[in-house]
């Protein structure tokens, strides 16, 4: 081959070279932020991810997999930097912050039509819905059979516990009652919420548990164990009844299986309302997102009857679509402990708590709960009783 020949070949290889890489550069990338879900669920958004790209040859979709550590600080940055991903999970939590900011996109009540309407009213800051449901938990009360033998108590209301002082060798109930927003959770499930705060009431329960722990029916060390370790209480028999997620009752048969062989499954533990705790994992979309229209279509993607009830046979995460959540599978249990915490804990999102302390100052509202907590089972009733904590807790709502 001549020269000349050869530098024209060459020259056609670059130039083609670079029309690629032009072509690269061109492509409009779609950036997805997911936070820990690439281990339980990684083949199936990859797939996902797979298929939309076909739909949209023109796109490119960068999927990146968050720690749950970093989430909060990395969607603040980017939000705020003006260089926001296109689509992001996250908890009801941190998105109602990012609603309080004015900085997502809202969503029509049509757009949310396929999803259970109890997820969806979770995600909403005055009236708004700022965020659509992807899978949600909710947790059940785990029971040892035998600490019951000789204990004839039918344990539905948190009030229910406080019978067991009458059994031998009373069960004792394994709960981190001190841990981030648990013992709110249970004032709201008596009805003590930004609606309604009534101090008698407040009282009432902060009593209904002093008397739990004066009986020697809560674990010496409640106020300071986490969740995990509460599990593993009951894991080694310290522990009587647990509530807690069917995630859960995996790690037990593989860690414990004389306990597991023991264990039966109930609905969680409620108050008053006979509401139930449930937690959410949503999506939501930045005001200054660069692709709205296609984070919407992507949602609906992976909220598809098919996608839905592949996630929750891979993860035991209960569906938000509610087409999914009315199948056969979230109907129909048999005995068994995994099978039937499916069912039941299912059924407890037809009935959800409806009201909170509100979106505004969580934490500061959890922090001053949780240390009237401390103050009452370490110092007793009339300290306690000093405390006026309808008004700060009222003072943070009114913030």
């Amino acid at each position: 081959m001549s020269l000349r020949k050869i530098i024209l070949a060459l020259i056609i290889i670059l130039v083609f070279v670079l029309f690629l890489s032009s072509k690269k550069e061109n492509k409009n990338t779609f950036v997805f932020w997911t936070i820990q879900l690439k281990a339980p669920f990684g083949d199936n958004i990859q797939k996902n991810i797979d298929e939309f790209q076909k739909k949209h040859p023109e796109i490119e979709v960068v999927w990146v997999d968050i720690p749950i550590s970093e989430a909060k600080k990395r969607a603040i940055a980017s939000i705020m930097g003006n260089n926001p991903p296109d689509l992001i999970n996250l908890n009801p939590e941190f998105s109602s912050l990012l609603a309080q900011k004015n900085v997502l996109e809202y969503f029509s009540e049509d757009e949310t039509s396929i999803f259970n309407e109890n997820l969806v009213e979770n995600l909403k800051y005055k009236g708004k819905i700022y965020g659509v449901p992807f899978y949600a938990t909710s947790s059940l009360t785990l029971l040892n059979k035998e600490k019951f033998r000789f204990c004839n108590v039918n344990l539905k209301k948190y009030d229910d516990i406080l019978k067991l002082k009458t059994c031998k060798n009373p069960p004792v109930f394994g709960i981190a009652l001190n841990e981030g927003d648990a013992f709110s959770k249970i004032l709201n499930k008596y009805g003590v919420n930004k609606e309604n705060l009534s101090d008698e009431k407040l009282k009432e329960v902060y009593e209904l548990f002093y008397s739990m722990k004066n009986e020697n029916l809560l674990l010496k060390d409640t106020l300071t164990v986490n969740h995990r370790e509460s599990i593993e209480k009951y894991m080694s028999e310290s522990a009587s009844f647990v509530v807690a997620g069917s995630n859960f009752i995996n790690m037990i048969k593989e860690n414990s299986p004389a306990v597991y062989k023991n264990t039966d499954v109930f609905p969680q533990l409620t108050g008053d309302s006979g509401e139930y705790d449930v937690s959410v994992m949503n999506f939501v979309i930045p005001k200054n997102a660069k692709n709205k229209e296609l984070a919407k279509e992507f949602i609906f993607l992976l909220s598809n009857e098919e996608n839905q009830m592949e996630l929750s046979k891979k993860t035991n995460v209960l569906p938000a679509n509610k087409k999914v959540l009315n199948t056969r599978y979230f109907k129909v249990c048999s005995s068994e402990l995994s099978e039937k915490a499916r069912c039941i804990a299912a059924k407890q999102l037809n009935n959800p708590i409806k009201s909170d302390f509100g979106t505004k100052n969580k934490q500061e509202i959890n922090e001053i709960i949780n240390r009237s907590l401390e103050v009452l089972f370490l110092n007793g009733k009339e300290k306690f009783n000093s405390i006026n904590l309808n008004k700060e807790i009222e003072e943070l709502i009114q913030d």
